[in-house]
């Protein structure tokens, strides 16, 4: 049996490491728009393995749930075309790693990051300065991995294990 210390240990390197990941996906979605399965592969690895060590039945059957059906709403919109495979993949992995009480906070948190994503995007694209001289001919898909990401982090670095990491980037390094 590990320690408590030992186990914290283990989760906090976990959740680093998994958060360098999404960092690694967001940065491959802005520049190919693509999210590489081995990435995605890693993350959930990552989350499985968070979970194991949490040693919660509940958490289990609830990550698991939503797991399942997350994908399956995300293979609806993809078979529709609205939304990438590499997103839906992402988000399923990523909330391997969240808990299932932070699902809401997850959600909202990749609601908002996504919303700002858009709106940059649509300036990117229709707005004259920054459209260039093709204006509205250039694309305006928005790489929604980023936006998945961030909250993956975010929400991360807010539960009670990591908070005080979080504490750290608060308002006093702006001053």
């Amino acid at each position: 049996m590990l320690s408590p210390d030992t186990l914290v240990t283990w989760q906090e390197a976990i959740a680093f490491a998994a958060m360098a990941l999404l960092v690694i996906a967001a940065y491959s979605d802005i520049r190919t728009f693509r999210i590489p399965n081995v990435l995605v592969l890693a993350i959930g690895a990552l989350g499985v393995n968070r979970l194991v060590l949490l040693g919660d039945p509940i958490s289990v059957i609830c990550a698991v749930i939503a797991v399942a059906l997350v994908f399956l709403v995300g293979l609806l919109l993809f078979s529709r075309g609205i939304v990438g495979g590499g997103d839906v993949k992402l988000l399923a992995a990523t909330i391997l790693l969240i808990r299932y009480r932070d699902f809401y906070e997850f959600f909202v948190f990749m609601s908002v990051f996504g919303a700002l994503l858009s709106l940059a995007a649509i300036i990117r694209t229709y707005v004259p300065i920054f459209a260039g001289s093709r204006g509205a001919a250039r694309s305006a898909a928005v790489p929604y991995g980023v936006a998945i990401a961030a909250a993956g982090i975010l929400t991360l670095l807010l539960q009670p294990l990591l908070y005080r990491y979080a504490i750290s980037f608060g308002p006093s390094f702006l001053w």
